[in-house]
């Protein structure tokens, strides 16, 4: 490990690394949260429905496609 350790210290800039990992590593999970929130809550119910329906497969299908656009 010393020697990972001994090239790393060698590189100019190296601790711009861990920061821009944590950025993205945020930015993803703010986004995320911000597309959760955003979602219709009657898409929501219907796909936690989805795995109880077994004759309503194209319900579900519609209701993703007026939501998403053409399912493919």
């Amino acid at each position: 490990m010393r020697i990972v350790i001994h090239y790393l210290e060698s590189i100019e800039g190296v601790a711009i690394f861990p920061i821009i990992g944590i950025i993205i590593f945020f930015s993803f999970f703010v986004v995320l949260l911000w597309w959760v929130f955003r979602l219709d809550k009657q898409f929501i119910k219907n796909m936690s429905n989805a795995p109880l329906l077994d004759d309503n497969e194209d319900e579900i299908a519609n209701s993703t496609t007026k939501k998403y656009g053409n399912k493919s």
